[in-house]
């Protein structure tokens, strides 16, 4: 831990233990993540990510990386086909445009908010890349990111769900999100029946420096029962819901019934005028909602879709209060729907 937070400080993220690497997760479940890796595991991760993404076998590639901190994990994508370039998120994005440019990555893989802004920054003629894969890493790819992303560069986001446990799950080549079952032992602990959704329990065999066993996550994901086109049999997903502790629960005569963010989503993208970002935060029994960016009639709108909402579900509608802009935000990952404690104040930036 001293070395990974040395690491964190100094921005050199080289230092090892003997030959094991160390890095710390985001901390977004509340608890920073230890990650090692030794260099059989490194070798292995690298394998299973070119292996499914390699856009195409005969060409050199190179790889733009923007993640908020480096390790040797990440370097472990480096060799004679492959040029890595790590991309720091705690320098400026702007300042670090010059050297994008000029490595013209062919692989662009980032968290879905910066892929956001860099799709801002293709559309506005600011930048002119041309990769042949963009792949979401690190936060759920919501469908209004993935829809931006996607126009700016003509191109299918990919996805890797990985956490400190490993990576979870992978886009495949028809598209479909489904769980790392060839690698991992994924068991399941359904929190909502009526959806299927769940929080997976992970088994990994293979790590030797960081034994993950029978280690239950708080993510919750949303089974697709449909089989894929890909043929694949590991587990399809519908979608990455969100942290269990951010989901929203309405009562209901029956009692609490969890409310999809997939819902939420929807009735959003059905107002009467785009939005340039929102976000839902449920504190205790009221609902707060910022529309950045909305039409003359949006509150009206949404408050109708939501009590629609609430009785096809046999729920009762929270109490809504609505703000102006966008609420301070510090988490290292951007959550446009999640549940905080209910002393906090519903403040907004002015």
């Amino acid at each position: 831990m001293r070395i990974a937070i040395r690491a964190e400080t100094s921005r050199d993220f080289r230092p090892l233990i003997g030959d094991v690497s160390v890095g710390l997760s985001t901390g977004t479940s509340g608890q920073r993540g230890l990650f090692l890796a030794t260099p059989r595991e490194r070798r292995l991760w690298a394998a299973i990510m070119l292996g499914r993404y390699w856009p195409e076998l005969w060409r050199r590639q190179r790889i733009a990386f923007f993640m908020r901190a480096d390790n040797a994990l990440y370097r472990g994508l480096s060799n004679p086909l492959v040029r890595f370039a790590f991309f720091d998120l705690l320098a400026p994005l702007d300042a670090q445009m010059p050297r994008l440019a000029e490595l013209a990555p062919s692989v662009l893989i980032a968290p879905a908010r910066v892929l956001a802004m860099l799709a801002e920054r293709q559309a506005a003629g600011r930048i002119r890349l041309a990769p042949r894969r963009v792949i979401s890493v690190a936060e759920t790819l919501s469908p209004e990111d993935a829809a931006l992303i996607e126009a700016a560069f003509g191109l299918r986001v990919d996805q890797v769900y990985q956490a400190t446990e490993g990576v979870l799950a992978m886009t495949c080549h028809a598209g479909s999100l489904h769980l790392n079952e060839r690698w991992l032992r994924i068991d399941r602990e359904v929190i909502d029946p009526a959806t299927g959704a769940f929080c997976p329990i992970i088994h990994d065999f293979t790590r030797e420096s960081l034994p993950i066993l029978n280690y239950r996550l708080n993510d919750v994901l949303i089974p697709d029962p449909r089989p894929c086109p890909c043929g694949c049999a590991s587990q399809r997903l519908a979608r990455i819901e969100g942290r269990e502790d951010d989901m929203l629960w309405w009562a209901a005569a029956a009692g609490p019934r969890m409310v999809p963010s997939e819902a939420i989503r929807t009735a959003i993208a059905c107002l009467p005028q785009s939005l340039r970002d929102y976000r839902i935060i449920q504190r205790g029994r009221v609902l707060h909602l910022w529309l950045d960016g909305a039409a003359p009639g949006a509150e009206a709108a949404l408050r109708a879709s939501l009590a629609a909402l609430a009785g096809q579900m046999g729920a009762v509608l929270p109490e809504l209060a609505f703000h102006a802009g966008l609420p301070p935000e510090t988490d290292a990952k951007r959550r446009r729907i999640r549940v905080e404690p209910a002393a906090l104040p519903p403040a907004a930036h002015p």
